[in-house]
């Protein structure tokens, strides 16, 4: 069964100074509890996460934060971090007190947090410090709306939650339904090993259940042991959960539609049995005229910056489904869009040469020009056979595509109706997020810091933070002038991070 969830917050305890995370693959729990959700609909976990940032400013940076940087970086003047890297504008002791009232929050506990946060409200107002009184004073409010408004009742442990099993040819699909007040909020589906729904359904519940559990969770049929995995339930998650199997006709009316609708909703595109997923790989074999199914199929797309600080990224499908874990990210300085793609290609032909890893379809993120750079990449390596198709968009629709584009020109055209071309999209969509997603963490903001006698001076504008390296010497580098300039100068000097580099 593979392994999803809907989306939770973690704290990051084993830290310095712990962040605040969104999360769909929680590890274990700690012996302190910093894990939080699941949270419905799954954009509110987003929300939460950003509203609590605002007010509790927990610092988002991936450096080894230990608090002897000598100035902070603009998160701290935008008023989005506490800056823990500077210990004499937060300390620790100061920043982990914010993370306990954070986790309070979370943990349902907001009447404990409202106390500390009056508490160190009196304090500052008795050091006449009235303007972090005032800040102390919002987050309060903020506090008080999550939990009394009914909007932020999003924790999906108050929801119930509806499990529809269907057989499949030589498997099972379970259809799980998160409802709030009788409406869907939140929908996962998994596969597994064909078996009868008594073994299925404890084997499920056991598994997926780790992290929250909703009040109730109704099943199709009774199974043996439903009573004490109800206990081990209440006892684990510290609230009455019940696992309730009836006849049809004494569900509620929302639960019955649930489980009525749940098999229809596998004919969506994105829940393909075996037999659709075959069928989508030969209707690809047969659209670009291939040898052979194909059984592995890559996709390359990159995202930059007003055509600077490229990120190449490359997703893989094998058998048709998409294997997220093998993506791969490139960085690339001062190429061109199509030359960063095709770049990428080079590196990924370099990185896996064994013949067994290579693809039998490359799908590029463009038309002509991106195809006919990267057959000569093939070339060069003597794998003019691989076929290259480039998934073309129509003007200033970056999320969807026109047509599909071969290397012999052939111009084959979206149809919405077509697994084959739906399943393309999806790859082509999964290669753009990542590039994106990478892209975006790649080009966080610092400042570089000169250190004289009395105080620290700022000598240097903005760069990207991966080129920032703490404990640098600044006078090593020429002053800055603007952001490209300060990239390829601190590159020059600095270029210590080699995974991604290129």
């Amino acid at each position: 069964m593979e392994n999803l969830n809907y989306p939770f917050l973690k704290l990051t305890l084993d830290e310095k100074f712990p962040r605040l995370l969104i999360t769909r693959r929680p590890e274990n729990k700690t012996p302190v509890q910093n894990i939080y959700g699941a949270f419905l609909p799954t954009g509110m976990a987003r929300r939460l996460l950003d509203l609590l940032q605002r007010k509790f400013r927990l610092h988002p940076c991936e450096l080894d934060i230990q608090g002897d940087f000598d100035a902070p970086c603009p998160e701290y003047f935008l008023h989005r971090c506490l800056a823990p890297c500077v210990e004499r504008i937060c300390d620790r002791s100061t920043y982990l007190e914010t993370v306990e009232i954070v986790h309070l929050i979370l943990s349902g506990q907001a009447e404990a947090a409202l106390k500390k946060i009056d508490r160190k409200i009196e304090l500052l107002a008795e050091d006449l410090e009235y303007e972090l009184a005032a800040e102390w004073r919002d987050a309060r409010l903020t506090i008080e709306e999550i939990a009394n408004n009914a909007k932020w009742q999003i924790a999906a442990a108050a929801m119930n939650d509806v499990i529809t099993l269907t057989d499949e040819d030589d498997s099972t699909r379970i259809h799980l339904t998160t409802l709030r007040r009788g409406k869907s909020v939140g929908v996962l589906d998994f596969q597994v090993e064909k078996k009868s729904f008594e073994q299925i359904l404890p084997d499920f519940i056991n598994g997926f259940y780790q992290f929250y559990a909703p009040k109730q969770i109704f099943v199709p049929c009774d199974f043996p042991n439903r009573k004490s995995l109800e206990e081990k339930l209440t006892l684990d998650f510290g609230h009455r959960v019940k696992i309730v199997a009836q006849m049809p006709e004494k569900l509620p009316p929302s639960v019955f539609k649930t489980q009525k609708l749940a098999a229809h909703s596998f004919k969506h595109k994105n829940h393909q049995t075996s037999a659709q997923i075959s069928a989508a790989l030969d209707e690809i074999k047969i659209l670009f005229g291939l040898k052979m199914i194909p059984r592995r199929i890559e996709c390359f797309d990159v995202a930059h910056l007003a055509g600077k600080e490229i990120v190449a990224a490359r997703v893989v499908a094998t058998g048709g489904v998409l294997q997220r874990e093998d993506g791969l990210v490139w960085e690339f300085e001062n190429l061109s869009e199509t030359a960063a793609l095709a770049a990428a290609v080079r590196e990924r032909i370099r990185l896996l040469p064994a013949k067994k890893d290579l693809p039998d379809l490359l799908l590029v993120d463009g038309a002509k020009p991106q195809i006919n750079r990267v057959k000569k990449i093939l070339e060069e390596f003597n794998l003019t056979h691989l076929t290259v198709v480039g998934a073309v968009k129509p003007p200033r629709a970056h999320n969807q595509i026109s047509h599909f584009l071969t290397a012999k020109s052939a111009r084959l055209e979206f149809d919405r109706s077509s697994r084959a071309m739906n399943f393309l999209q999806t790859l082509r969509d999964a290669a753009h997020a990542l590039a994106n997603e990478t892209h975006r963490e790649l080009h966080s903001l610092v400042q570089i810091f000169a250190v004289n006698e009395n105080a620290p001076q700022v000598k240097y504008l903005l760069v990207p933070t991966r080129y920032a390296e703490r404990g640098g010497d600044a006078a090593d580098l020429s002053p800055i002038r603007s952001l490209t300039q300060a990239g390829e100068i601190i590159l020059k000097t600095k270029n210590k991070r080699q995974k991604f580099k290129v």
